[in-house]
């Protein structure tokens, strides 16, 4: 089988925070998303905490970049531009395989004796030891992948029946799900910082115990926050109460 090329590293957009930073949030985004539907975080976040939003290749800045299709070398290059970055406290915020990668490399910052975040927030994501019920998606023809992604949501209608905007959108897509789908998990101590979990109460594809069996990963706090809508609720009508909760939820980290 032909070798794919190496992709470079990972990028972080930064936000900076309006006064001296006090906390900095690492984002890290949803299959096929660039750092872009983030950036509004920004704007209701308290003025101390800045935010970071990782950037994959093959998508926005990095359009051009070959893309990381296995979650062990993802794990490493963003661990590698990760720590020049952790002299202030930090969170970490995941949605979807967003949740499983900021996951993942806290599991590989504990391995490397760095300093850990003071909390992650996992969103729309069933528990990392939890098998996956639904179908993989990622090595379907593209037309019946195209008919599941109008099946589960989130892309507007316009977006997939245009040709060329699904030439840019579905290979940095199959290549998160490649990592979603393919990733085998292994047991691991649990965490002492906190762990909270968000969701969409309309999200069919998790049930609310897979979200919840997250508290299996810390021996500290824990909580979930359902919200209206779907997988995409924080992008979609709940996204000024997911900011909200999101801002309370860091404030909680800090204490």
């Amino acid at each position: 089988m032909e070798s794919r090329p190496l992709p470079p590293a990972p990028a972080w957009v930064h936000v900076p925070s309006s006064v001296a930073a006090r906390l900095r949030l690492f984002v890290f985004p949803h299959s096929g998303s660039g750092a872009y539907p983030y950036r509004v975080m920004s704007t209701s976040l308290p003025p101390w905490v800045e935010l970071s939003i990782l950037q994959l290749p093959g998508r926005e800045t990095l359009f051009n970049a070959p893309m990381y299709y296995a979650m062990k070398p993802l794990v490493d290059a963003t661990a590698r531009v990760i720590l020049p970055k952790l002299e202030l406290p930090y969170a970490f915020f995941g949605h979807s395989l967003g949740a499983h990668v900021a996951f993942e490399l806290a599991r590989e910052l504990r391995h490397r004796n760095a300093a850990l975040p003071r909390g992650l927030i996992a969103s729309g994501t069933r528990a990392p030891h939890l098998p996956m019920r639904r179908m993989p998606l990622h090595d379907l023809p593209t037309p019946r992948f195209i008919e599941e992604l109008r099946r589960y949501g989130g892309t507007p209608e316009a977006v997939l029946q245009n040709q060329e905007l699904m030439d840019i959108f579905l290979p940095p897509l199959r290549a998160d799900l490649t990592i979603f789908e393919t990733f085998t998990h292994s047991p691991d101590e649990p965490f002492d910082f906190p762990i909270a979990v968000f969701g969409g109460r309309s999200d069919h594809r998790l049930d609310p115990d897979e979200l919840e069996a997250w508290r299996e990963h810390t021996r500290g706090r824990f909580s979930a926050t359902f919200f209206d809508g779907g997988h995409f609720y924080l992008l979609e009508r709940s996204r000024a109460a997911f900011l909200t909760s999101l801002r309370e939820t860091l404030e909680t980290f800090g204490s």
